[in-house]
């Protein structure tokens, strides 16, 4: 008789397409700071409002009662309008006044409903060694295909400090089902490892319309840095890691305000190393592509300031170039900017690199992961495909002018 009822139960909710809608659910995202030494973010969702949304913080101590010494956060909310024309909830906080070097376990939710509790790492007020996780694109077999790329990348650097994908984190922001799966892919090391997302031309794409705005879905699901352009608030922004200086740009728009923007940011911020990530490459590889609009953006400012590796993703290729200035391969002895392309989802391009000259590596039909190791004066930018082969490596040389 239970096992009867218990199909009938099952067979209720499959016909009236009721989901679990608990905290495994909840689309949970640490997300980085302006100053992650003393700053973490983060957001979540639910489907029903939770009465007073809370974070729940704590010093990550090995006793089980570590939390009898919790605080209370408390969360913004906004409605979010789906697709269907349903509301959900969207919650964010910032956990401010932490210490440096500090492990901290936190949870998400209300007095009726708490997610697990979860550990982050604050940042070292020094310059220490650390990686970092670069994915190309996810955008297109997320379920299917990304989440072996996440599982490989995280089972290859465990302990990286953040994680930034190169923008077109799904295909069409506005369908909620493609936002599931990106979380479904990664959701236990979303929790845990801060976010630093780029935003991509997909994100304008609404509607099955090209549009001069980006998608509303973009804020609810990740809280940011709004040290950026007020005009372009939580798409470009930047922050310090332990001696880098990582700055997010969005390729889409207001390219020459934020190519001014930039080099005010690179002149003021000092650090021993720069990464810039943006989605559209400088220099493409993809059949029929050019970088040139962001070229005549961003090169002279990156040049001027000696970026040390730019990030990227749109040509749903893999390549990565010589160190280059003024468009031009380096001499041995002399300081480029090394430019890579990648991608992590299904979704893959002929490859054609224009300037095929300046690639010292290329490929395609393949899922990428690449971790940046930086550690004083060496950067190494390794690339894996998923199956765990090193498929290049690089080490960087340091900027003589910072």
């Amino acid at each position: 008789m239970h096992h009867r009822s218990s199909l009938i139960l099952i067979f209720l909710m499959f016909m009236t397409g009721s989901t679990i809608a608990g905290p495994e659910d909840w689309r949970i995202a640490l997300c980085i700071s302006e100053d992650p030494s003393h700053k973490m973010n983060v957001s979540w969702r639910t489907e029903k409002q939770l009465d007073t949304p809370l974070v729940q913080l704590a010093l990550n101590l090995p006793q089980v009662k570590f939390y009898q010494q919790s605080w209370d956060i408390p969360a913004q909310t906004e409605e979010v309008i789906l697709n269907d024309s349903s509301v959900v909830y969207a919650y964010s906080a910032e956990m401010a006044e932490l210490q440096p070097s500090t492990a901290y376990a936190y949870r998400v939710g209300s007095a009726d409903d708490w997610s697990e509790w979860l550990v982050f790492k604050t940042a070292s007020e020094i310059e220490e060694p650390f990686n970092f996780l670069y994915f190309g694109d996810p955008q297109n077999g997320i379920r299917s295909h990304v989440s072996r790329a996440f599982r490989a990348g995280f089972k290859a650097a465990p302990d990286a400090a953040f994680i930034t994908m190169a923008g077109d984190l799904v295909s069409v922001p506005e369908r909620d089902y493609e936002w599931e799966a990106l979380f479904h892919a990664a959701d236990w090391a979303f929790r845990q490892t801060p976010l630093a997302p780029v935003m991509g031309n997909h994100a304008y794409y609404i509607g099955g319309k090209w549009l001069r705005r980006h998608s509303e879905h973009w804020q609810p699901h990740f809280k940011l840095p709004e040290n950026g352009l007020e005009s372009l608030p939580e798409t470009n922004y930047f922050f310090h890691y332990q001696g880098l200086l990582f700055v997010v740009l969005n390729g889409s728009e207001q390219l020459d305000e934020q190519a001014q923007w930039l080099d005010g940011v690179l002149s003021r911020e000092k650090s021993s190393w720069v990464v810039l990530t943006l989605h559209q490459p400088l220099y493409a590889t993809g059949e029929g592509r050019d970088g040139e609009k962001r070229r005549k953006a961003f090169l002279s400012t990156i040049d001027k300031h000696e970026v040390d590796l730019v990030l990227q993703g749109h040509d749903h290729t893999f390549g990565r170039t010589f160190p280059l200035k003024g468009s031009k391969r380096v001499k041995e002895h002399q300081k480029g900017t090394v430019y890579i392309v990648s991608v992590s989802g299904s979704k893959q391009y002929k490859l054609d690199p224009k300037l095929n000259e300046l690639f010292a590596v290329s490929g395609k039909n393949t899922q990428y992961y690449h971790i940046v190791h930086v550690e004083g004066s060496r950067m190494t930018l390794s690339s894996y495909s998923v199956d765990d082969v090193l498929v290049d490596e690089i080490v960087i040389k340091p900027s003589k002018i910072r």
